[in-house]
């Protein structure tokens, strides 16, 4: 009975090595088994991007400077339009100053390889600005970075409506709590940073005027002090909004933001000369 076990035990560990020592032998064999596995199709597929592919309505936050001025930041919305054009709305801060800009006559060219540039006229800064690109998920999402000489500044867009389509936003898309993160520079402090919470309700029609309440703590170069506060807010039918608040600190802030991920994502800027202060509020689950 042991002699039947033991030559059972040699034949199934021989025929293990044979098997084994098969597919080294035939690497290739080997490697065609695994062609139909999604891991597989994905990493060795090749990007295929056209215009259209970057095409549609797009809110977008960008940080950076501009080399001798100071801080450049962008909040706002482009248009990457089908034939290949393009137009853009923002709020900027631009060393200590905050105003509105946009911009017109613009051109846009997306590569096969997914990456891109464009261009477009902004007088408000006396400028033809440039910018390459990187369409991501499906062009979902567009990662920028400015061109210009003696700018440093990137940032991302997410796409808020299709090619052809407009955007089509409203105040009831953000109502809840959101956990937020801002960094920046404010009068006297170069480096300042927060993370708190915010809830947005609404009382009346979703074009009006909601409120909202919050708590954060703020770092000011490592100091720290907790606040809360309280405000106003509105959305407008393009994504793009203002609001403003006081908080327990004695300030009255104004801001700007732009909506994105169908409101679960919002973009938050300063609007007050000198606030040079942006972050990214995301909806709590």
């Amino acid at each position: 009975m042991r002699d039947k076990m033991k030559c059972s035990v040699s034949a199934a560990v021989a025929l293990a090595f044979t098997i084994l020592f098969a597919a080294f032998s035939n690497p290739t064999a080997a490697l065609a088994q695994d062609d139909d596995h999604p891991g597989f199709r994905t990493a060795n597929r090749t990007p295929g991007c056209t215009n259209e592919t970057a095409t549609g309505t797009y809110g977008y936050r960008m940080t950076g400077i501009i080399v001798g001025v100071g801080p450049f930041l962008v909040n706002g919305i482009y248009t990457h339009k089908p034939d290949g054009t393009m137009t853009v709305d923002v709020q900027l801060i631009l060393g200590n100053q905050s105003f509105p800009a946009s911009g017109s006559n613009g051109t846009f060219r997306t590569n096969s390889d997914c990456t891109g540039s464009g261009k477009f006229a902004m007088p408000a800064l006396n400028l033809e600005v440039t910018y390459n690109f990187i369409a991501t998920d499906g062009g979902d999402q567009i990662e920028l970075l400015n061109t210009n000489p003696g700018v440093v500044l990137h940032g991302i867009s997410r796409r808020i409506s299709k090619p052809r389509g407009t955007p089509s936003c409203h105040s009831g898309m953000i109502l809840g709590t959101y956990g937020y993160r801002l960094d920046g520079s404010l009068p006297g402090f170069a480096n300042v940073a927060a993370a708190g919470t915010l809830t947005h309700k609404m009382d009346r029609a979703y074009n009006a005027v909601g409120t909202f309440t919050g708590a954060d703590t703020f770092s000011f170069m490592g100091q720290y002090a907790s606040r809360s506060f309280q405000g106003v807010f509105k959305l407008e039918s393009n994504c793009r909004g203002t609001a403003s608040y006081s908080d327990s600190l004695g300030n009255r802030i104004n801001y700007v933001f732009t909506v994105v991920n169908d409101g679960d994502t919002i973009f938050l800027q300063g609007a007050d000369p000198g606030t040079a202060i942006s972050g990214i509020a995301q909806r709590l689950r």
